[in-house]
């Protein structure tokens, strides 16, 4: 779909949605865009698990996640995170939904590697039939960064990676993933643009790390996937775009 535009909001970004995100968005839906909201919500699992005396544990950028600790995920997903995001779109006037029964039919996912990272998935397929009369009514989808696998088992799907895959399922003219910092850094400078044949060297050379690196596989697999911009930064227009 060449007028869809997916985001994805990092959790402590959807604390604080800014009047110029507002606006961006407004404009968009008035040039007929078709929008759709994947966030995640780091801030608020951590918080959770942190009131519950759970451990924070991260390999390669992703959150290790086990039975219990899952519970808190979708707890801060929907509850605090979604919600919030939900509260300030209604405000400024823009029709949005939270998908959560829908998400069983929507993400479909499995175990990336439950022995290493326990119910952290990889979306094997997005059913995106389940998404197109909301998207003809002008609502903007908000979807928890959460698949299933089988329909019954709940996983914790890191956000980039959920907003890359429904970018390429639905063939969309941009992607923008939005983080807590302006762009992708090279020696303490904002890089206007990265072509993806040098990402994994920057990896390996330690220039990128951390929740980055996701990010960028990311952008780096949906732009190999025909979606024409991936945006990486802290606003809706502004950042480092990501280029073949």
């Amino acid at each position: 779909m060449s007028d869809t535009i997916v985001i994805k909001i990092g959790g402590r970004a959807s604390q604080n949605l800014t009047g110029d995100f507002l606006e961006q968005l407004a404009s968009w839906k008035s040039q007929g865009k078709s929008l759709i909201i994947v966030h995640g919500g780091g801030y608020a699992i951590n918080q959770l698990m942190e009131e519950a005396d759970i451990a924070v544990k991260k390999i390669d950028g992703l959150r290790v996640t086990d039975s219990q600790s899952l519970n808190l995920v979708k707890q801060a997903l929907v509850e605090i995170v979604g919600k919030n995001i939900l509260t300030s779109l209604s405000q400024a006037g823009l029709d949005a939904q939270q998908l959560i029964e829908e998400l069983p039919a929507l993400v479909e996912a499995d175990f990336l590697n439950q022995a290493k990272y326990g119910y952290v998935g990889q979306v094997s397929q997005i059913h995106s039939h389940v998404l197109q009369s909301l998207l003809e009514q002008g609502v903007i989808p908000l979807i928890p960064s959460l698949g299933y696998q089988g329909g019954r088992i709940l996983l914790n799907i890191n956000a980039d990676y959920l907003a890359t895959s429904l970018a390429v399922a639905l063939q969309a003219e941009k992607l923008i993933l939005m983080t807590d910092v302006s762009g992708v850094k090279e020696s303490g400078q904002v890089l206007s643009s990265l072509k993806i044949g040098d990402i994994p060297d920057k990896i390996e050379q330690g220039i990128i790390t951390g929740g980055m690196v996701p990010k960028l596989q990311s952008a780096a697999q949906t732009v190999k996937s025909g979606v024409a911009q991936v945006l990486i930064g802290d606003n809706l227009t502004n950042g480092t775009l990501i280029e073949v």
